[in-house]
C-alpha cells in the first residue's frame, strides 16, 4: 500500500505508553535476557498498520523477523508478526504495538465486512468514509479503511466541491444558485460539483439544475431507490450518493437501491480486533 505515516506520529504512540521508563522491567533487570515478541489473531481479521508496528519495533531496538502486510486477511490462530531483541525492549514495544494493531485491524476488518456485504447486492458500489474520524487519527484511520476496501469521501475541504445547507444560507434563492453553479463549473473544470439534500423533491430540482452529483442525507432506502430511478431518467450520467445513518445493519437495504456511492462514518467506531501477544525468552 502506498501510504506514509511519519516517525514523529509513531513516537507519540510510544511516548504515551512509556514516558520515559518501564519501571517493572528496570527493577527486574530484564536487559540481561533476550526475548521474542509475536502477535496472533484470536479471530479472522484484516491487518492494518503492521508496517508501522515494524517501525516502532525498530525505533525501540528490536529486529523484526517477519510480518504480514496491511490488507492481508488472516485466520484465527495465525501468527502474523514476529520480532526479537533484548527483553526490556520487547516489553517497551509490547503495548504500543498492540494498541496500534488492535485499533486499526479492528477498523480494517469492520470495513471489509461492510464493503463485502454492500457488494453482495451491488458489485460496483463505492463505499467511502466521512471526515468525522476521531481528531488526530486521520492517517492510520484512512489506512485502515483503505485496507478494508473503502476509500475516503473527502480527505479535506480542498479536495472536492460539495454544497451543504450551510453554504446555501449565503445564496439568495434558486436563480442565484444557478448563477453560482455556472461560475463554479467555469472555475473548477476538472471537478464534479455536488449538493446535499434531505428530500426527494429538492433533489430532483437540483438534478434539473445541472449538478454533477446529488448526496441524499438521512433519506430512507425506499425513497433513495425511487430517487435514483427518477434522477437517471432526467440525467442518465448523474451520480447519486447516499449518506447519513448507514450502518452494517442497514447497508443491504441501501446497496439494493442503485446508488453508486455510500458515505458512512460507522466504520470508524466499534470493537477493536482481539490479538494475543506472545513473549518468550530466547537464547
Amino acid at each position: 500500500m502506498s501510504f506514509y505515516i511519519p516517525d514523529y506520529e509513531l513516537e507519540k504512540i510510544i511516548e504515551e505508553d512509556i514516558n520515559p521508563l518501564d519501571l517493572t522491567s528496570q527493577i527486574m533487570k530484564l536487559d540481561r535476557f533476550n526475548a521474542k515478541l509475536a502477535y496472533k489473531a484470536r479471530h479472522d481479521m484484516v491487518l492494518c498498520c503492521t508496517e508501522e508496528a515494524e517501525r516502532i519495533c525498530k525505533i525501540l531496538g528490536l529486529e523484526v523477523i517477519s510480518y504480514k502486510r496491511t490488507g492481508s486477511y488472516v485466520k484465527e490462530g495465525e501468527v502474523f508478526f514476529e520480532a526479537k531483541g533484548r527483553a526490556d525492549n520487547v516489553h517497551l514495544a509490547w503495548k504500543s504495538v498492540l494498541r496500534l494493531l488492535e485499533g486499526y485491524c479492528g477498523m480494517a476488518t469492520r470495513t471489509y465486512e461492510f464493503v463485502t456485504l454492500a457488494r453482495k447486492y451491488n458489485e460496483n458500489i463505492n463505499v467511502v468514509t466521512t471526515r468525522k474520524n476521531l481528531a488526530g487519527t486521520k492517517k492510520p484511520t484512512i489506512k485502515a479503511i483503505v485496507a478494508g476496501g473503502a476509500y475516503p469521501h473527502r480527505l479535506g475541504l480542498s479536495e472536492t466541491i460539495l454544497i451543504f445547507d450551510e453554504h446555501l444560507a449565503f445564496v439568495d434563492g434558486d436563480e442565484e444558485l444557478k448563477y453560482v453553479l455556472k461560475e463554479m463549473k467555469a472555475n473548477a473544470l476538472e471537478k464534479k460539483i455536488g449538493i446535499e439534500v434531505d428530500n426527494f423533491e429538492t433533489g430532483i430540482k437540483y438534478v434539473k439544475m445541472g449538478f454533477d452529483y446529488i448526496q441524499l442525507d438521512k433519506v430512507d432506502s425506499k425513497t433513495v431507490e425511487k430517487f435514483v430511478k427518477a434522477a437517471k431518467e432526467i440525467t442518465p450520467n448523474i451520480t447519486i450518493v447516499a449518506a447519513g445513518g448507514i450502518t452494517i445493519q442497514n447497508i443491504a437495504e441501501y446497496a439494493k437501491t442503485g446508488v453508486e456511492v455510500i458515505v458512512t462514518s460507522a466504520l470508524y467506531f466499534g470493537k477493536a480486533a482481539d490479538i494475543k501477544t506472545i513473549i518468550e525468552k530466547i537464547d
